[in-house]
């Protein structure tokens, strides 16, 4: 797959809101293969899972820290803290004035040459776009876990599954709304469900999750790979292999279950806990087989600690140019990150937003006042 046909693949798979206007050049200009890169050539080993995602082999988010910190100090970057940049506008000369609140309610003004925002998903930077002129896309949560109240499955916190099929349906009175499905893994929590597969589907349905007050359905195929009929002939040949055997002390091997779970699925369906496989009817196992391939559960809202760490909204991306991430509306002002109406699913594609978008506004920046420095025309800056 050449470079250009995989970052769309990424793109694609991989972004909720943005994919479609990253069908351009935006990752030829830094796409991943340069990130993974510069990182690699910068001390981080990195490590790439079977879905695309990638993570420092330290498992440690303090290894990329780390490392940005350490460059940022070598090549003399001015990291200040404790000011907030409150307001921004045009001033009479063509300048950006900006009001910055610092500690001790001290305020600076100051004028700049060049603007660039990126802020992630703080609300201040989706305010300083509005002071600027920039329309919004109200930011809704995305990536988060689904709250399930269940308490039979909530002792089983900590159980994983290396492979499912979710198919999340929502409700909304006023309209209908999509269906969605994701594959991969998933994780039983204290409060509902986590794990790759549960964070993708909010992604996906971010805004049709928020619309439905977090309310839906959630069914779970537990044999994703594994047909129906399939599920019923492995059920009957497991019972006339351990016939003299209760149903809830021996799993089907093909299944990959841990026994809690496998008690909590024959519980469901209130199979006794001391039948025989030789007693089970084939009614209980053709329930059993349906339970494992459509298991439902009712969400009833996000997780409880408002874990949701990217937002689904921003700037609307028909007002950047995505060849330099200036604005259209005003010229020298830019833009990079999650401030932008683009948001990625978990696995450092929201990273990869911010290092492309950062690396192109950076870039044009420098040829701008470069070019004002040498008195060069640099206004065709593709």
């Amino acid at each position: 797959m050449q470079c250009d046909e995989w970052a769309f693949y990424r793109c694609k798979e991989h972004y909720p809101r943005g994919h479609k206007e990253f069908r351009g050049p935006f990752f030829n200009v830094h796409g991943p293969m340069d990130t993974m890169s510069w990182f690699s050539n910068h001390g981080v080993q990195l490590k790439v899972e079977d879905d695309g995602r990638v993570f420092p082999v330290s498992n440690s988010s303090a290894s990329i820290v780390d490392c940005l910190m350490s460059e940022a100090k070598r090549t003399g970057v001015s990291l200040q803290t404790g000011k907030v940049v409150t307001s921004a506008s045009i001033s009479s000369g063509g300048k950006f004035a900006l009001k910055i609140q610092k500690l001790m309610n001290s305020v600076e003004h100051v004028e700049a040459n060049y603007l660039l925002i990126a802020s992630g998903s703080s609300r201040q930077g989706f305010s300083l776009a509005a002071q600027l002129g920039h329309s919004l896309v109200d930011p809704v949560p995305s990536l988060f876990t689904f709250k399930i109240e269940d308490p039979q499955l909530a002792e089983l916190s900590g159980v994983s599954f290396p492979k499912v099929r979710a198919k999340l349906k929502l409700e909304n009175i006023q309209r209908h709304l999509p269906q969605y499905t994701q594959v991969g893994p998933m994780l039983v929590t204290h409060w509902g469900l986590s794990g790759p597969v549960i964070l993708r589907l909010s992604a996906w349905g971010a805004r049709d999750l928020f619309a439905s007050d977090y309310k839906g359905l959630l069914i779970v195929d537990f044999a994703p790979d594994l047909h129906l009929e399939d599920v019923k002939t492995i059920l009957s040949r497991h019972k006339s292999q351990f016939m003299k055997q209760k149903v809830h002390s021996s799993c089907p091997s093909e299944f990959g279950l841990v026994k809690r779970f496998w008690k909590y699925l024959l519980d469901r369906e209130e199979i006794n806990d001391e039948i025989l496989w030789a007693s089970i009817s084939n009614k209980s196992l053709a329930s059993i087989s349906s339970l494992l391939k459509q298991c439902i559960f009712k969400v009833l809202g996000k997780g409880q600690f408002k874990d949701e760490f990217v937002t689904a909204g921003g700037v609307q991306l028909s007002e950047i140019s995505l060849k330099t991430m200036e604005s259209k509306i005003h010229s020298r002002l830019f833009f990079a990150g999650e401030v932008l109406n683009v948001d990625g699913v978990t696995g450092g594609f929201n990273f990869q937003n911010a290092w492309s978008g950062g690396y192109i506004a950076g870039t044009s920046i420098g040829k701008l006042a470069n070019g004002e420095f040498l008195g060069r025309d640099v206004s065709n800056l593709a």
